[in-house]
């Protein structure tokens, strides 16, 4: 198959046709790409002789060798996939057999067989990574909107800063084709804000970015220890501040077979369309309320993408009529109660509110779903800050008005912070920034602080 270089293998996949992915290692259920983000197991492939990799975070090169992993014969018509349909509601493998003992350690080896995720590596062991270990001012985790924001605020004031983050690129959400920051009147395209903070980090020395790189762990302590590691260097720093903006998941809306391949993120769709070029079926579905899923399905009417309607609750908005001019179909006070199709999506069902049957059908060969972001707070759990539930988006770290978590070297910004948009994230950002930098200033002005 071809793919461009710097392109993930899984969007790769998907512009190649390529729509079922593996299974899911208990019901054998199909699996496809869903959030394109390197936070779901859906894309998991064997790459190069070595299982389980993600293949939305893998990107392509000349000569890789790219395979399934799971089903049988085979992960398209997988023969296991009758374990769900005969296991009803709920299927506790732990119990079965268990009256006799022998019976059931011949089940138990035969159930293992049936289960679980590709077959161990036949690739030659990487290299050892070479291990740095040092001290440093800052240690900012996250590249996203938060994180680049307060990098930027702490480096213009002199600070050294380094920044870590997990995927190729910089800017997270700002990266979203649909990414607006700042008043509806007066917004700006995420990718100008990305663009004037690359020219500002460009010319600060003091700021160090390490891309691809996975912070694996925080230790608590007096300083904060950090344990980052990419293929060729493992990083274990001493930090003087901490600053945490690991940002959000994003989930899919719950109704009955969610987890049908077809369905996606409105990200992953964002991701596909405007930085791939890829739609990955027509007729598409989207449904979701915000200004950024109603800009995308505009831009997609206007490219000539087939829709067979959007579903919404946003009724009077300047983003509404657009579509409405466009010839769009909107449908207005429903929601999806079930997703239909074999291997892959080819029907919603949608109900109104209060309804408990389907009163619309619509046929479709994908969807994109705008559901709520659950704030990725483990990191910062871990390392010993507070955390506290919130009822419509989970867990989020525990900040004071400065960013400042309960532990005393650690602030956190941004989607784990709460944020619900991307012009929040931002102000957190620089308000952390700013709050870290007066927080280093006063302990090198103490009688024998250092500075750095």
């Amino acid at each position: 198959m071809d793919g461009f270089a710097q392109e993930p293998v899984a969007v790769a996949l998907l512009a190649a046709g390529v729509r079922i992915f593996g299974r899911s290692l208990k019901y054998h259920r199909p699996r496809g790409a869903v959030c394109l983000d390197g936070h779901c197991s859906s894309c998991l492939l064997r790459i190069d002789g070595v299982a389980n990799v993600r293949s939305c975070q893998t990107l392509c090169r000349a000569g890789m060798v790219v395979e399934r992993q799971s089903g049988w014969p085979s992960p398209k018509f997988d023969v296991l996939r009758a374990v769900d349909w005969f296991a009803g509601d709920r299927l506790d493998h732990h119990s079965l057999f268990t009256t006799s003992s022998v019976v059931n350690r011949v089940a138990t080896g035969f159930v293992r067989k049936l289960s679980g995720l590709g077959d161990p590596p036949t690739a030659e062991p990487p290299a050892i990574a070479e291990l740095r270990n040092f001290a440093a001012e800052v240690v900012v985790i996250g590249g996203g909107t938060a994180g680049l924001a307060a990098a930027s605020q702490l480096a213009e004031a002199g600070h050294q800063v380094i920044l870590f983050e997990k995927s190729h690129h910089l800017g997270g959400r700002l990266l979203d084709g649909a990414c607006r920051l700042g008043e509806p009147e007066k917004d700006q395209p995420g990718w100008e804000i990305l663009g004037q903070w690359k020219s500002q980090w460009q010319s600060h020395a003091g700021l160090e970015i390490h891309r691809g790189t996975t912070v694996l762990a925080v230790y608590e302590g007096d300083r904060p220890q950090v344990l980052a590691s990419n293929q060729e260097t493992t990083y274990l720093i001493d930090a003087q501040r901490l600053i945490i903006c690991t940002g959000a998941y994003e989930q899919l809306p719950l109704f009955i077979n969610n987890d049908l391949p077809g369905l996606l993120s409105i990200r992953a769709l964002d991701k596909l369309f405007y930085r791939y070029g890829v739609v990955p079926a027509e007729p598409l579905v989207l449904v979701g309320n915000s200004d950024r899923c109603l800009r995308l399905a505009y831009d997609l009417a206007k490219q000539g993408v087939k829709l067979a309607g959007l579903v919404t609750q946003t009724q009077a908005s300047e983003g509404i009529e657009k579509l409405k001019q466009a010839g769009v179909p909107l449908f207005f006070d429903r929601r999806v109660l079930r997703a239909r199709g074999g291997r892959w999506l080819d029907r919603l069902e949608l109900a109104g509110p209060d309804h408990p049957e389907p009163d619309l059908v619509l046929d479709c060969q994908a969807c994109a779903l705008e559901g709520p972001s659950s704030p990725a707070y483990e990191l910062a759990h871990h390392a010993g800050c507070r955390v506290s539930f919130h009822s419509h988006s989970g867990y989020v770290v525990t900040t004071n008005e400065d960013g400042r978590t309960s532990h005393g070297q650690i602030f956190a910004a941004g989607h784990c912070a709460g944020a619900l948009s991307c012009t929040e994230a931002r102000q957190q950002g620089e308000q952390v920034g700013r709050a870290c930098a007066r927080c280093l200033h006063s302990v090198s002005a103490e009688p024998g602080g250092q500075h750095g």
